[in-house]
């Protein structure tokens, strides 16, 4: 038989390890919890930086388009306007309703 100093080396050196070995966690271990909140932080930083880059992406974009559509915006001549002015009030004393296109055109003729 095993004598008493044996029996408790092999519990307390043994049996643990038999525990482990078949599958048992030790629940003080918190390297998982930490790992999670770890991937957590850098996803949600990436996508903070995913989103001003985005954002200044978007403005620059809206600026270009702003300045594009301001060059291809053609400058009214003042007098067109007048001679528009003066068309549309006379049609419109006959009661007569004429679209823009048509007034700029009347109105450059």
């Amino acid at each position: 038989m095993l004598s008493s100093v044996s029996r408790l080396v092999l519990v307390r050196t043994v049996t643990p390890r038999a525990f482990t070995a078949f599958g048992a966690t030790r629940s003080l271990s918190i390297h998982d919890q930490l790992k999670s909140r770890e991937k957590v932080e850098e996803d949600r930083y990436i996508r903070a930086k995913e989103y001003e880059a985005f954002m200044k992406k978007k403005e620059a974009d809206q600026a270009a388009k702003a300045a594009e559509e301001a060059a291809a915006e053609p400058e009214i001549d003042p007098a067109l306007v007048q001679a528009m002015k003066e068309a549309e009030d006379l049609l419109s004393s006959s009661m007569d309703k004429v679209s823009e296109a048509g007034l700029a055109k009347l109105a450059e003729w």
